[in-house]
């Protein structure tokens, strides 16, 4: 029988937390990792790029799974129940180098597998959970909160990274047990299911120019993640060529991290981009000549500002496409699944791309 769904949309001061802590993870698995591999495996950076191509498959389908599998379990578990089984299964992941083999290879990829394959997941569920009962500005405040929220933490895992790796580099991808496993509990008082999302009011708040928009961010967001995945795999190696040490590279490289925090509150506390282009060009723009500036800089101080130009790009793509996605796809967690594999189709293209350029075998260099 399926649950039923709340009387209300679910209360943010349940979400945000459940949400910072799984985000921590998440900042594991999709950057930190690249230097923990990179210090304790000895990864090149064309390594990096085959373990971030077979990431984002595994992301994929993660996310196309969530809906369907939500579905097929409603006669044993809700969503709810569903979600924190996700969690502490990444959690668990997260902990097979350090405690199973840290000096097996293969642990890794197993981690890094599975543990993909279960926040995918994870956050269509959690997006509907924060969308279903909200409509037009009600939405948006939420969304704003709620992306501020997960992009400031990231960034933890990599301004953790010179503290932590002093004991183990590993245990940087075993915090994520720990916050995960807080972040289950959280989850608890979560109702059984995503609040009702009323269609008439849905249909009321969704502009004209909304499925448009829509349509094109499915191009644009997959080529936002196509570069950031593309980016991150090989950024130790770029910040070590410029002459910055292992233990500042890291945080260094979470500059467009910042960048997209700050663009994130400028469209959460305006209003000018709502059902308009342009955001998206300029969303485009910088992300492409950010990236690219990013690469082929001379001088640290030059790569830090593409960094920064890419961030901005980032944070304007994401978030005009989720709130479009959601508010045309009314708030389901096959929205957030469509919405979270365009991301995935990103994490697989870029790796496959940065692959493509490591034919040079001159390149191919420990990135540790």
């Amino acid at each position: 029988m399926l649950a039923q769904p709340a009387s209300g949309p679910t209360p943010l001061y349940k979400i945000l937390p459940a949400t910072f802590l799984a985000s921590v993870s998440g900042g594991a698995f999709w950057s930190a990792i690249f230097f923990v591999t990179a210090h304790a495996f000895a990864f090149t950076s064309a390594r990096n790029l085959a373990l971030a191509a077979v990431m984002g498959v595994a992301y994929i389908g993660g996310a196309l799974a969530s809906a369907p599998v939500t579905r097929k379990l409603a006669r044993w578990a809700c969503v709810r129940a569903v979600m924190i089984g996700a969690l502490w299964t990444w959690g668990a992941f997260a902990c097979v180098p350090l405690l199973l083999a840290p000096t097996w290879e293969p642990s890794l990829w197993i981690a890094a597998i599975g543990g993909s394959f279960t926040s995918a997941l994870l956050w269509p569920m959690m997006e509907s959970y924060l969308t279903a009962g909200r409509h037009g500005k009600a939405m948006r405040q939420a969304m704003g909160r709620y992306n501020l929220t997960w992009t400031s933490s990231v960034a933890v895992p990599l301004l953790l990274m010179p503290v932590v790796a002093r004991w183990n580099v590993l245990a940087c991808l075993g915090l994520s047990a720990g916050f995960n496993l807080v972040s289950g509990l959280i989850v608890m008082s979560f109702a059984a299911a995503p609040a009702h999302h009323d269609e008439a009011s849905s249909q009321q708040s969704v502009g004209r120019e909304y499925l448009h928009l829509a349509r094109a961010t499915t191009w644009l967001l997959p080529c936002s993640y196509t570069i950031c995945s593309a980016l991150s795999p090989v950024l130790p190696g770029v910040l070590r060529d410029l002459g910055m040490s292992a233990t500042l590279a890291p945080m260094w490289a979470s500059t467009w991290m910042v960048a997209r925090f700050f663009t994130l509150i400028v469209l959460w506390r305006s209003s000018f981009w709502h059902g308009r282009w342009p955001p998206l060009l300029f969303g485009a723009v910088t992300l492409f000549s950010g990236s690219a500036l990013a690469l082929a800089a001379p001088w640290p101080w030059l790569c830090v500002c593409g960094l920064a130009a890419f961030g901005c790009g980032m944070g304007v793509l994401y978030y005009t496409s989720l709130y479009y996605s959601m508010s045309v796809g009314q708030a389901q967690v096959d929205a957030g699944g469509k919405f979270e594999a365009l991301v995935g189709v990103g994490y697989v293209i870029g790796p496959g791309l940065g692959l493509a350029s490591f034919a040079n075998p001159a390149v191919m260099s420990p990135v540790g």
